[in-house]
């Protein structure tokens, strides 16, 4: 069922006690945003799960009534951002195209008030019928000439690489593949000293089994070979957890529709990036206690890192 969590890994990953090397990195830190930064805000928001059948209820939620009142509050920020990034799952549970037909209506008044709005395949997405709904979708991933839907927003201080680890629907666990993480690796190789964020569904897997990403080694390799990459954004768990492994943040995104664990925010996430940082800001939907009211201030990670 799609809001079951997976066993093994969501729990053990979320406990961060396979993670060796990682720290939670939470609270303010030397980063801090000024005002003229403000424009390049993002907002960031993963698992919304849309539907076709708008009356459904999954853990006593409805999953476009909480992308609605996201919406709304997302609306209302000024300056507008310059986009929205989804990390997948955009979808409800096969990727249907009536799924994405009310997807495209919910996302309309984004859009129309100019904020683009930048989609990544998670396992309940479908990309064929994706692309049928968004076509200009399908257009932007054609820059990277791959089967997958894979490309590059560029930002004022940093650029987005919005990652496809969608194996097949319904396959729960993820993978990049050799021909996205080739192409990653020459993007990246482009502007070697502009910051660089990365964003796919699939959490790190760290172990047989656990129903992330299959090949986070062959991602981290080329990660930690290129200085430029910050952070790896990430949704799949329905939880909000911050870690850092090598000073590269890895930033798992809070659901925006049903929770595994009700202490968990059901939040959207606003992202101000600076030129040497990150300032997070949580928009929680729920009532739960956040450390630091949901604020954390990342900072970049620095030096260059030669690679073959």
């Amino acid at each position: 069922m799609p809001n079951e969590p997976a066993h093994l890994s969501r729990r053990e990953f979320l406990a961060g006690s396979l993670l060796s090397g990682m720290a939670v990195t939470l609270g303010n830190s030397a980063f801090a945003v000024t005002e003229p930064e403000a424009s390049d805000r993002w907002i960031l928001l993963a698992d919304p799960h849309i539907g076709q059948d708008l009356s459904r209820e999954d853990r006593g939620i409805k999953p476009a009534e909480k992308l609605a009142e996201a919406r709304a509050q997302i609306l209302a920020l000024q300056p507008r951002p310059r986009g929205m990034i989804i990390a997948g799952d955009c979808a409800h549970s096969t990727g249907l195209a009536g799924d994405y037909a009310v997807l495209k209506e919910e996302l309309a008044p984004v859009n129309d008030a100019g904020v683009p709005v930048y989609m990544a395949m998670g396992n309940h997405d479908n990309r064929e019928r994706f692309w049928a709904a968004f076509p200009q979708c399908r257009a932007r991933s054609a820059q990277s000439s791959l089967d997958k839907h894979a490309f590059v927003v560029e930002g004022l201080h940093a650029d987005w690489f919005v990652l496809d680890s969608n194996v097949k629907t319904g396959v729960v666990s993820g993978e990049m593949g050799e021909q996205q993480l080739a192409w990653l690796a020459a993007e990246l190789d482009k502007q070697p000293d502009k910051p660089a964020l990365l964003v796919a569904h699939h959490y790190p897997s760290v172990a047989k089994d656990d129903n992330g990403l299959r090949d986070f080694d062959a991602l981290w390799s080329v990660i930690r070979q290129r200085s430029r990459v910050k952070a790896y954004l990430f949704g799949h768990s329905h939880q909000w957890v911050l870690k850092q492994r090598e000073g590269v943040h890895l930033i798992n995104l809070p659901a925006l529709a049903w929770l595994f664990d009700e202490a968990q925010p059901r939040a959207w996430t606003e992202a101000v990036v600076g030129p040497d940082g990150m300032r997070l800001q949580l928009h929680c939907l729920n009532d739960v206690p956040t450390e630091n009211e949901g604020r954390c201030d990342l900072r970049w990670r620095t030096g260059s890192t030669p690679h073959a």
